[in-house]
């Protein structure tokens, strides 16, 4: 947007009172009195931002270095969106249980460690997101909040992906399951208990769960088959030993998004959750799989995926992409795949790739039949062979659009990529695979 349109559209704003901006770096914050919305743009450290007035709806700070929370009166009794996420408060005051009409809660990437008992009085709340925060359970009580539909929490670890154990879940409280309008979940652990009553949210549009065990699977699979509105699944093992039991999952015919994150049965891709799915699956991720057998000739079976993401998800030497295999694919991340050495592209497969990235597969020398990708945009290549570049620059492939790459040997810091975070929802958040 241009400048001279913003400031149009701020004054245009204030001037009709649907919302007004905050952009000063000294004084007291003071809300005028017709405001409905508000924003906060800048603001000095020790500035207390004071919102006293009942016709505000919606309060949104941009600025990281409020430390402050805000402080709401009583008569805010109209407040219905509280967005705060970035800013480094510690704490929620017991007052927050007084904005009965709150239905937006943000504290994504703040330092809250824990939600006063208060929360629990916002019965018309319907987002709680605490995504990156330090808080991972609900205050006792919670059940009450009948009207929840979005429970986002969960932190992440290690950005690098490197270690198993990468991302922190939310404990499932007493009573989760009684959340029967919830729509997005996540991340949780799974528990005995919680997987066995998991079939109550039927609902749920979205679920991320981690610390699955072999001993959950029958009961998970049987819960998940009662989900028909599942577009989005994310199943995370416990440990990267624990070998998951898939192979009797039935899932929705609106899912869209797959991740499996650790070891499962050699039979699973094989098996009718994966072969039903095949037109309505969109992105199938696959994490710390391990698998001895190639997974692309199952995956290829699912004919309308737009995104492919294999990290240390195959333990073989080959990689061969047939010709009418993946027509759909626009995008194809292969990482840590460290005993690959041949990956062969057919003419006629994927035809519509815009965006390649290999990480970390150091003992591939060289891509046949990459020219085959008229479609390609963007490629990226990290901690390579050093043939590979070579043998890249050798074939003289001028429309194959050279983004990013590094040999192994160039490398002189421990490999650092932005991953998929574990959990961080789907719509809300997206993600891309990076080197920096």
């Amino acid at each position: 947007m241009h400048d001279l349109v913003r400031e149009l559209a701020i004054f245009q704003s204030k001037r009709e009172s649907f919302g007004t901006t905050y952009d000063d770096s000294h004084g007291v914050m003071q809300v005028e009195s017709d405001s409905r919305r508000m924003s906060v743009l800048q603001c000095k450290n020790d500035t207390q931002p004071s919102i006293g007035q009942c016709r505000l709806r919606t309060f949104i700070a941009f600025n990281t270095s409020m430390g402050s929370f805000p402080w709401f009166r009583s008569e805010s009794k109209y407040l219905a969106v509280l967005e705060l996420s970035g800013l480094p408060i510690e704490t929620v005051p017991n007052s927050i249980g007084e904005l009965f009409s709150l239905r937006y809660l943000g504290l994504d990437k703040t330092k809250v460690k824990v939600l006063p008992k208060s929360v629990v009085n916002l019965h018309n709340l319907e987002t709680l997101s605490l995504r990156g925060a330090d808080c991972l359970y609900l205050p006792r009580g919670s059940k009450k909040l009948k009207s929840l539909r979005h429970i986002i929490m969960g932190k992440l670890l290690d950005g690098t992906f490197s270690s198993f154990k990468s991302f922190e879940s939310m404990e499932p409280s007493e009573g989760l399951w009684s959340f029967m309008n919830l729509q997005t979940l996540g991340a949780v652990r799974a528990s005995k208990a919680f997987v066995a009553k998991l079939a109550s949210l039927s609902q749920l549009r979205t679920l991320s769960i981690t610390g699955v065990r072999s001993i959950h699977c029958a009961q998970l699979c049987d819960s998940l088959s009662k989900m028909h509105h599942l577009s989005l699944l994310e199943i995370s093992a416990s440990n990267e030993d624990e070998v998951l039991q898939l192979e009797t999952l039935t899932l929705s015919n609106r899912l869209k998004k797959l991740t499996l994150i650790g070891r499962f049965s050699e039979g699973t891709l094989k098996s009718p959750f994966c072969s039903n799915n095949g037109d309505v699956l969109h992105r199938f991720f696959l994490y710390w799989s391990q698998l001895s057998e190639n997974p692309v000739p199952c995956l290829s079976e699912l004919s309308n995926l737009t995104q492919i993401r294999l990290n240390k998800a195959y333990t073989g030497q080959e990689i061969n992409f047939q010709t009418e295999w993946f027509p759909n694919v626009k995008t194809l991340s292969l990482l840590n795949l460290p005993h690959v050495n041949q990956i062969c592209i057919h003419e006629g497969a994927l035809v519509r790739l815009e965006e390649l990235v290999i990480i970390n597969l150091a003992e591939l020398q060289d891509i046949p039949g990459l020219g085959h990708l008229k479609s390609l945009k963007e490629t990226q290549f990290y901690d390579m062979h050093p043939d590979f570049v070579r043998n890249l620059e050798a074939a003289r492939l001028e429309h194959i659009p050279i983004s990013y790459y590094r040999t192994v040997r160039e490398l002189n810091h421990p490999s650092q990529y932005i991953m998929f975070a574990l959990f961080m929802p789907f719509s809300v958040c997206s993600i891309t695979c990076t080197k920096f």
